[in-house]
């Protein structure tokens, strides 16, 4: 940051300029990276250690992303059927009749699995 206050400055490093002198060694602490201190390097953090509330909510995204994807391929799959007995197509309604079953169990199961997650967020 110190260097981007020098920079906007114009004045590299001048004594008398607006950004040099005191002030810029001021500004060039031990978390500034000047010479003055020695580098802190914070750890690396590990959030999706077991039992950690992040790996949680990990599992419950991809479980929501993947509900999802599925009654979305189920109703492409339905809606394109649908339209296949409209046009009075070879076994269209068998495909429409059987994504209709599947869409309206993934759809119960992914609604059901909300409301559950509702009540338990209380």
């Amino acid at each position: 940051m110190a260097t981007e206050e020098r920079d906007r400055g114009g004045h590299h490093g001048a004594a008398g300029g607006p950004a040099g002198g005191a002030a810029e060694g001021a500004a060039e602490g031990p978390a500034g990276g000047g010479a003055s201190g020695a580098a802190y390097e914070p750890e690396p953090l590990s959030d999706l250690e077991r039992g950690t509330v992040q790996r949680a909510q990990l599992r419950t995204r991809v479980a929501d992303i993947a509900w999802t994807a599925l009654v979305v391929v189920l109703a492409a799959w339905v809606l394109w059927s649908a339209i296949g007995v409209a046009r009075a197509e070879a076994n269209a309604w068998v495909y429409c009749a059987i994504g209709t079953v599947l869409f309206a169990v993934a759809l119960w199961a992914r609604l059901s699995t909300l409301r559950a997650r509702a009540r338990t967020r209380l």
